[in-house]
């Protein structure tokens, strides 16, 4: 299982880098047209860009949890021991995940009532950028269920 969430971080790592450079078109196209007289102003590239942008922002939340790069509040005090501070983790990877799960359930049925909507320029359906946030949501359940038992395999340890 650990080769698999390792592979499919590098893959996310990869779509996310395809998807930022993807986003550049548009925007590039925007920017050009808007303020020289090169090219006319096409309306698909806000559509565009906007559908690459959920996109961009749903996988690097996914690859942040990963990394655990997301911020986290100190609500109580800094735990001294090693122990405490496995147990405020944990506490703060179960509170994610349960977050997770909250936003996986909402955002799956979101996705699935948005696949009769169509985008207005392109006529793409809009389902194609609502479902980046139950894959998001699914990824952050899978890289925090790793580190959950991690840091509960650690927890154990720590306690003999």
């Amino acid at each position: 299982m650990r080769k698999f969430i390792a592979l499919y971080f590098k893959l996310l790592c990869v779509v996310i880098t395809a998807v930022v450079g993807a986003l550049l078109f548009p925007v590039t196209l925007q920017v050009v047209s808007r303020y020289t007289d090169l090219i006319p102003t096409w309306l698909w590239t806000e559509e565009a860009a906007r559908f690459l942008l959920v996109w961009m922002v749903m996988l690097g939340a996914t690859i942040a949890v990963r990394m655990r790069g997301h911020f986290d509040i100190d609500l109580l005090p800094e735990p001294k021991s090693r122990r405490g501070k496995l147990f405020a983790r944990l506490l703060v990877d179960v509170v994610v995940a349960l977050f997770g799960v909250a936003f996986l359930w909402i955002s799956a049925i979101y996705a699935y009532d948005a696949r009769t909507e169509v985008s207005e320029i392109t006529e793409m359906s809009m389902a194609l950028m609502y479902v980046a946030f139950p894959v998001s949501a699914a990824g952050w359940l899978l890289f925090l269920g790793e580190q959950i038992v991690d840091d509960l395999g650690e927890f154990v340890r720590g306690a003999r």
